[in-house]
Order: structure tokens, then C-alpha cells, then sequence
């Protein structure tokens, strides 16, 4: 008789059966996991799209036809996935997102303009041995978290007070385009005393002035990035508020003995209180609680628009990153105690290029962040760059010339909405000359989407999204 029969006679059969079914169901819920992963980037990278996409296709992973290389799809391991995004305070608009590229003619989804939120319960089957022994099933929590870019650049004031910030706003504003554009706003700043007392009818117009360069010097054909504070430009639920009266003094002040009741003093108290009370705000509640990152680079964009909103990319995703700065002696670490072990550099639009540049467009993304990454890995954090496209906007092609077959792209021009085929040209694998940009190489054409289907999924309608998920969660199933 062996020693379980020996318990049962001894306790009694319903006894040790419901211990063993209480031992396993605490085993199944050890089993289940949360995962939270932030999908970030600077604004009009395509971050909206990749989350509707990735969610559309997870709901679907059931069906094992779309995701051949996540592994827990590809081994038909997915049970089911339900959406249960309405458990959020800040639900994603999935719906709406998933309607504007099912229409006829789809369209881009509108970028979100605040925090919003995907939540996923995924049911499994374990992959590991010894978990099938415990149970059939797990379930995998996954919450998909989007931030506006906008406030993402924020993110560096907290390594900064005013003066510092001054300074290096004094250093963009020398250049162009900046410094043509912002002439009239420059010319005004000089001739103004920052050291008498607070003038708040002048300090509102030069405000209204500098919110509106900074939509201007994001707009085509500028196209800049570094764009402080954030919240001038998406305020999200601060509409209004006095603490977004706030702008970079540009011209040198002598601070040796700054009156309280100045202007100079008046902006250095909103920056302080802007940063304290709405930056550290906000990341101590969002970002402190991340499991791992997508960061999203739209690089043919960059490289479209020239070597100062290339540079100027450059520099945001620099100080970005190096804000985070993920080890131990980092400024958030210090702040908020970050958990992320993984982050993926996704460079969107994949599909606006030939299938032979994809792993150009990897090490490109990897020159532009490469400081970033070599401080993460040194902290022991896992990174990747990786070229997707969340919506395959263009099948492949073939074309002769010189009696030579080259590799086309077909698609709809998202200018003209016509038919196009084409050679997009080749991405660099080492950072642009002057020649480079002054030989006008760069010229990708943006491609309009193409209809997601609401069913029936397939591979040919991304590239790589499924091994951005394995690289993501695969470990987790």
C-alpha cells in the first residue's frame, strides 16, 4: 500500500482530496504572473499603432497563424486571451484604433493624448516540465502601457534645476532651425529686464509665444523632437493651469543676487514646481512600476528630414535614456526604485524599406543609441534593437535595371494615395556625412496603411511582431 492510501485510510479520502486540490490551486496562482510593459518613444513614432497591432494580434494567438515566432503561439500553447482593458482607470482605445485601420480606406489611428492602457489575461498551457506536473494551465496578466512622447521628454528636467535647463535651451536656440524661427521671440527676451519685478501680461505673451515655436519646430518640415516642457504641447488634463505659463530665459542673467519678486525668480519657482509637483509626480507613479520597455525610433523619418532633426532626435533619445540610466547609481533608481530587466529599441516603418535593409536598419538604430545601450548592459539590463513594422503597409517587388533585378516596394503613397512602386533607397550603417546630407540620399516615401484584417490573421501583416513579443514575454510562458 503506498503512502498516500496509507493517509487517506488514516485522515479519510475527502480530507487529503481537498488538501491536495487546496495545495494545487495556491500552486496555480504562484504559476500566474503580472507583467507590466511600457511602450515609449518620442512623439509620432508610431506608438499607438504598435500597441493596436501587437493587441489585435494577441487576441487573436489562439489560432497559432500570425505569431509563428512567439514561441507560446508558434507550439500552440495559447488557450485564449481576453481583453479585460475596461479594469482600467485609462483604458486604450482599442476599438476605435482597430475600426480606423479596418475601414475602407483605413486610416492611421489618431496618437493618444494622454496615459492609456491595455490589460490582457492570457491563458496558457506551460512550456516547462515541471510546471505541467502542477497544473494544465496558467494565466499570464499583461498590461501594455502608452505614454505620450510629449511628456516623455520631460524626463530630463528631473536631472535639472532652471538655470541648468536655461543653459542648454540657450545652446538649441543658437542653432537652426531654431534660431531663425524663434528670431522675433529672442528679440524680445533681450530686451527684457528679468531682473525687475515680475511683468505677468509680458511674461503670458512671451509663454503664448514660445508654446507656439514649439508647435511650429514639430511640425514638417523641422520635425524636432527636443521640445520642453511637454506639457506645453500636449497638457493633457492641465489645460489652463498657471504652471504651464513657463519658458527658457535665453539671454545670460547675472543670478548673483536675483529679488524675489522678479520675473527671473517668478519662472525659476514655476519650472521647480512644475518639475516637482507634475514630472517626479507622474513617473513615481508610472515608471517606477514597469517590468520592461519598448522604446520606439522612427529613424527613416530622421533621416528623411535632415541632419537637424536627425541631430536633434539624436540628442532627445540620448538625454532620454541617459535620465533613465537603469543601474544602481542612476539618478531614477534613486528616485523611484526602477525594476525593468528588459528594452527593446523597435525602429517603426520596417516595411517602408526592402526586406534586405532590415538588418541595416537594426545596427542604425543601434549607432544612435549605443551609448544608451552600452550603460544598460554594463547595469546588467537585457537589450535589443530590433526593425518592425506593426502594419504592412507594402508588399515586395521586383524590378530590372540594367538588366539587373533590384528589390521594389509596392504600396499606396501616403501623400497622393496613388499606387507606387519603387527602390526606397538603402539605410546607412554608419551615422551620415555632410555629403550625405547634402546629396539629398535620403528621400523614403511614407506609405498610407494597409486594411488589418478583423480575422484571419497572418504573418504578411507585420514584420517582427512576433519576435518583438518573444523577446518580450517568451521567457515568461
Amino acid at each position: 500500500m503506498g503512502l498516500g492510501s496509507k493517509i487517506k485510510r488514516l485522515v479519510g479520502t475527502d480530507f487529503v482530496d481537498d488538501v491536495q486540490q487546496q495545495i494545487k490551486d495556491v500552486m496555480d496562482q504562484g504559476l500566474d504572473k503580472h507583467i507590466k510593459i511600457a511602450v515609449t518613444g518620442l512623439s509620432r513614432s508610431g506608438k499607438t499603432v504598435f500597441i493596436t497591432s501587437l493587441t489585435h494580434h494577441l487576441l487573436h494567438a489562439h489560432q497559432n497563424k500570425s505569431l509563428p515566432f512567439f514561441s507560446a503561439a508558434g507550439n500552440h500553447r495559447i488557450i485564449s486571451v481576453k481583453n479585460i482593458s475596461d479594469q482600467s482607470p485609462h483604458p486604450f482605445p482599442l476599438k476605435d484604433a482597430v475600426s480606423a485601420l479596418s475601414q475602407e480606406p483605413p486610416q492611421w489611428p489618431p496618437s493618444t493624448t494622454g496615459l492609456s492602457e491595455v490589460r490582457l489575461a492570457i491563458k496558457y498551457k506551460p512550456g516547462n516540465r515541471l510546471k505541467r506536473l502542477v497544473t494544465d494551465s496558467a494565466t499570464l496578466y499583461l498590461d501594455i502601457i502608452d505614454y505620450p512622447g510629449e511628456w516623455l521628454l520631460d524626463l530630463p528636467l528631473l536631472n535639472h534645476n532652471f538655470e541648468q535647463w536655461c543653459d542648454k535651451q540657450r545652446e538649441l536656440f543658437a542653432l537652426e532651425p531654431r534660431a531663425s524661427l524663434a528670431q522675433s521671440w529672442l528679440k524680445a527676451q533681450e530686451s527684457f529686464d528679468w531682473l525687475a519685478p515680475a511683468d505677468a501680461s509680458r511674461i503670458d505673451e512671451l509663454s503664448r509665444e514660445y508654446t507656439a515655436l514649439l508647435h511650429l519646430f514639430r511640425q514638417q518640415p523641422y520635425a524636432l523632437s527636443l521640445l520642453q516642457p511637454g506639457r506645453c504641447i500636449l497638457p493633457g488634463d492641465m489645460a489652463g493651469d498657471p504652471l504651464l505659463t513657463l519658458f527658457p530665459i535665453i539671454p545670460a542673467v547675472d543670478k548673483s543676487d536675483v529679488p524675489p519678486d522678479s520675473a527671473y525668480a517668478l519662472l525659476q519657482q514655476r519650472y521647480t514646481l512644475y518639475r516637482e509637483q507634475v514630472v517626479k509626480r507622474f513617473y513615481r507613479e508610472h515608471f517606477s512600476r514597469f517590468d520592461r520597455q519598448v522604446v520606439l525610433v522612427d529613424c527613416l523619418k530622421a533621416l528623411n528630414n535632415g541632419k537637424p532633426c536627425f541631430d536633434d532626435m539624436k540628442l532627445a533619445l540620448t538625454d532620454i535614456l541617459q535620465s533613465f540610466n537603469y543601474g544602481s547609481s542612476g539618478f531614477l533608481r534613486r528616485l523611484f526604485s526602477p525594476r525593468i530587466d528588459k528594452v527593446l529599441f523597435a525602429s517603426s516603418k520596417a516595411d517602408h524599406v526592402t526586406a534586405n535593409q532590415h538588418h541595416n536598419l537594426d545596427k542604425f538604430l543601434e549607432l544612435i543609441i549605443q551609448d544608451a545601450q552600452r550603460d544598460m548592459r554594463f547595469e546588467e539590463i537585457d537589450t535589443a534593437c530590433l526593425a518592425v513594422a506593426s502594419i504592412r503597409s507594402t508588399e515586395s517587388a521586383q524590378a530590372k535595371l540594367d538588366g539587373q533585378q533590384i528589390s521594389c516596394l509596392k504600396g499606396y503613397d501616403k501623400s497622393t494615395g496613388e499606387v507606387v512602386a519603387l527602390f526606397p533607397g538603402e539605410v546607412p550603417v554608419e551615422l551620415p556625412t555632410d555629403n550625405d546630407w547634402n546629396s539629398s540620399r535620403f528621400q523614403f516615401v511614407d506609405f498610407a496603411p494597409k486594411k488589418l484584417p478583423s480575422s484571419d490573421l497572418r504573418p504578411e501583416h507585420h514584420i517582427r511582431l512576433d519576435q518583438a513579443l518573444e523577446y518580450l514575454t517568451g521567457d515568461l510562458f
